[in-house]
């Protein structure tokens, strides 16, 4: 078993509305057997109609049935690219059934995407692959906390928020469903869902991590303690999750959302989902 995990949460945020969500969009999964875990962070939906009624929402649908496909399907001795390239192919075909309309023909701006951090320990080295803005700490025993992520996303993110909050309702949404279509059309920015691009885009990072080495996932509905609220460094959060757990820092979070002073233009939604996850390497050689 290469590594134990120390604790999970998943806390729903709010939708573009403001309505607090009963599943919510993110996801986690792991499997100490095979040395995976991951986080995955539905993004939400736009409509002007659903492809899928058996979830909450599109984006929970891709994100529940992404994770299924993760702790179904485990990784052979094949490459990341081709490993994920196979479980996103076999979540293909189980949309082209479950959906309600034809795929093929829906406007690209409706069909759900996923980010994601997916790591895994085997040997001496952790593997870490990853698409959109979710993020991996890792803080080993003697050294410094490293964060991996997409650093440019998080910053576009924000800019793009501020931009768009300035619109009116209409032309948000607009907006918005324009960067959907985009991000499921072109490979360069294609994201975890339907596309057959997705793997072209991966981010792929490998780590000699020894053991005792503490690994963070999270979506970006949790890294807002550090980013965009201020709240905390991303040291001081790796410290209290590994002294306190998780569920003290995100109710931390939600309280400040509640009576806190943020700029609410940071982001789209004032309360998103958040998920993470810690874990122990104890067994990296």
């Amino acid at each position: 078993m290469p590594f134990t995990v120390l604790d999970t949460i998943n806390w729903p945020g709010a939708d573009l509305n403001g309505k607090r969500k009963r599943t919510g969009d993110d996801r986690f999964g792991f499997d100490e057997s095979q040395g995976t875990a991951w986080v995955l962070d539905g993004a939400t939906d736009l409509g002007p109609f659903r492809i899928f009624d058996t979830e909450e929402s599109d984006a929970a649908w891709i994100a529940e049935h992404l994770n299924r496909e993760l702790m179904f399907n485990p990784p052979g001795e094949e490459s990341i690219p081709a490993y994920l390239d196979r479980v996103l192919a076999s979540l293909r075909e189980k949309a082209a059934k479950a959906a309600t309309v034809d795929l093929a023909s829906a406007p690209k701006e409706v069909w759900p995407i996923a980010s994601g951090m997916w790591m895994r320990q085997s040997g001496a080295l952790t593997r870490f692959a990853w698409l959109g803005d979710c993020f991996a700490l890792i803080l080993p025993p003697e050294g410094e906390l490293e964060v991996l992520t997409k650093h440019e996303q998080s910053e576009l993110e924000t800019r793009t928020s501020r931009e768009l909050n300035a619109m009116s309702p209409e032309d948000k949404i607009l907006g918005l469903r324009k960067i959907r279509a985009t991000q499921n059309t072109e490979a360069e920015h294609v994201l975890f869902g339907l596309s057959e691009h997705a793997v072209n885009n991966l981010s792929i990072e490998e780590r000699e991590l020894p053991e005792g080495t503490h690994i963070c996932l999270m979506s970006d509905g949790f890294w807002r303690l550090v980013d965009p609220y201020n709240l905390m460094t991303a040291r001081e959060l790796m410290d209290r999750a590994i002294e306190h757990g998780l569920i003290g820092l995100m109710q931390e979070m939600r309280n400040f959302e509640k009576t806190g002073e943020q700029d609410a233009a940071t982001r789209i939604k004032t309360s998103d989902d958040a998920s993470a996850m810690i874990v122990k390497l104890i067994n990296a050689r």
